[in-house]
């Protein structure tokens, strides 16, 4: 990872090289970049899993049989106060991985701060556990979308994107107005 973040280019990578602690580096194939690349994407798949295993143990069986994840009776349940415990289980799991106090403070802020994050997380997740024709393998970049939501919790950051799924699953955020378009971006200037 410190060799590839050092690279200004893959040709760099993979031919004349990089200085690199006192010799010149290089690799030897792209290989290791879709590994490394994969690790997100497989992590976020599996958190949608759990989602759903956490609401509906035999949700896998359901779907093999109706193609539906969830029996109809159970949709209703993901309504706003699903919402809002999914937030503070999100959050309260990125403060315990941080080491960080869960006091409510802190959850407040982080909650405000993160809120485009949860937004889309929680989009996603919706989406995963409704819609039969969610299936994270066609939505691998739903992991990185949700990394540079990030951003955003810095009140100096905007995104810029035309991408319309994003503007789309996080329209419900605070900081939605801080996604925009290129155009758009331009006339903040």
């Amino acid at each position: 990872m410190d060799v590839i973040r050092r690279a200004n280019y893959v040709e760099q990578l993979l031919k004349t090289g990089l200085p690199y602690k006192g010799g010149m580096a290089r690799l030897d194939a792209t290989s290791i970049l879709t590994d490394i690349m994969a690790w997100p994407k497989l992590g976020w798949a599996a958190a949608l899993e759990r989602t759903a295993d956490e609401l509906h143990p035999t949700w896998r069986e359901q779907f093999i049989e109706t193609r539906k994840r969830l029996p109809p009776e159970m949709k209703k349940e993901l309504g706003s106060d699903w919402k809002a415990r999914q937030r503070a289980i999100f959050i309260k799991a990125l403060l315990d991985w941080l080491g960080a106090s869960t006091g409510p403070e802190v959850m407040a802020d982080i909650s405000a701060r993160l809120d485009a994050v949860l937004e889309f997380t929680i989009f996603v997740a919706r989406e995963f556990l409704m819609q039969p024709n969610y299936a994270p393998e066609n939505h691998q970049s739903d992991i990185f979308d949700m990394f540079q939501l990030q951003y955003l919790a810095f009140d100096k950051f905007v995104i810029v994107s035309s991408d319309s799924d994003l503007t789309n699953r996080t329209r419900q955020s605070s900081q939605a107005d801080r996604i925009m378009s290129f155009d758009q971006f331009l006339q903040t200037l």
